[in-house]
């Protein structure tokens, strides 16, 4: 058992009197005169005057009641099960899972046991919410944009959205590095965790698109969602005839289908994601330009910039100097 491991495991004050109680004890002011009939709004105060950024243990061996808080929060489960009901919607998290909530949502979590850890992350600056994550990711990707609002149900869910273990692998070495520095402060564990938060987010922005992806692939049949996520994969080599042989459908049909729904060419649906993800690298990367370009599909160097240039009113190496100088 590692440092961390023994600091999470070991029973803190608050949990101990609540085993001693067997009942919950407000750990927050606004929690204090709960009486059960207006949801309790957790504030900014919890992070005093320096913190930009609150890391806790959820207290184990009380059920914690309903409420809303002023924030963007993470939880993270580190270890064992959580079940919570989060916008009167009841789920049972497992160890990986990672569940993001913006202001306004509404929670409550059952009592966790000896062997349940849940590590709450809360983040004081409004500017960063679901909206913010959205935003970074969105304009990279073709099916997001056209059929997200559409298509899935997501108003129910817009403040809050869950990622599965089978999505968080890459980021929970990042996340445990997080929680080592905040937990075991060294030096320069500020600025370490100032990255690590960063780096935290930017994988979070990177999965959110793919799991809603596949949340509305999974409640939709449609032809036209189907095609929008072979764009998605195979954008850079991908054809008409290519994608109507994978789909099994006519390619006369598949072009009036994307004509129809997106008012678009199938063309013009393919250069619109080669040129998002091809901008992504150039102000995301060093790579050079002309390679950039071949990996996203574009043999035609003159081509390439011309179609950029009218995308983006600016010259690829512009958006690259532009970055660079932020």
């Amino acid at each position: 058992m590692n440092n961390l491991d023994q600091l999470l495991f070991a029973h803190t004050e608050h949990e101990r009197a609540q085993l001693q109680k067997h009942d919950f004890i407000a750990d927050f002011p606004e929690l204090k005169t709960y009486s059960g009939s207006q949801i309790p709004v957790i504030s900014q105060q919890i992070f005093g005057n320096n913190k930009d950024v609150y890391i806790s243990k959820h207290s184990r061996f009380a059920a914690y009641p309903t409420h809303s808080h002023q924030f963007l929060e993470i939880n993270y489960v580190y270890h064992g099960e959580c079940r919570q009901t989060i916008n009167g919607h009841d789920y049972h998290f497992q160890a990986g899972d990672i569940i993001l909530m913006d202001s306004e949502s509404t929670q409550s979590i059952q009592a966790l046991g000896e062997e349940d850890i849940l590590i709450n992350i809360l983040f004081r600056n409004k500017d960063i919410s679901l909206d913010w994550l959205n935003q970074l990711q969105s304009h990279n990707s073709v099916i997001y944009n056209l059929l997200l609002n559409a298509t899935l149900d997501h108003r129910q869910q817009a403040n809050f959205a869950i990622f599965p273990k089978e999505k968080t692998g890459a980021v929970l070495p990042v996340l445990h590095q997080l929680l080592t520095e905040y937990f075991f402060p060294n030096d320069f564990s500020d600025k370490m965790i100032e990255h690590y938060l960063s780096i935290l987010m930017y994988h979070l922005a990177r999965t959110l698109s793919q799991v809603n992806q596949e949340a509305i692939l999974a409640k939709s049949n449609d032809p036209y969602a189907k095609l929008l996520d072979l764009i998605e994969q195979e954008f850079a080599t991908l054809t008409l005839a290519q994608a109507a042989d994978k789909l099994n459908f006519n390619k006369n049909y598949l072009s009036n289908l994307v004509k129809t729904r997106s008012g678009q060419t199938f063309t013009q649906l393919l250069h619109q994601k080669r040129l998002s993800h091809a901008k992504l690298l150039i102000t995301s990367t060093e790579l050079p330009i002309q390679e950039i370009a071949q990996m996203t599909g574009f043999s035609n160097r003159t081509f390439f910039y011309q179609k950029y240039q009218e995308t983006y009113g600016c010259k690829p190496a512009d958006s690259r100097k532009k970055t660079q100088s932020k």
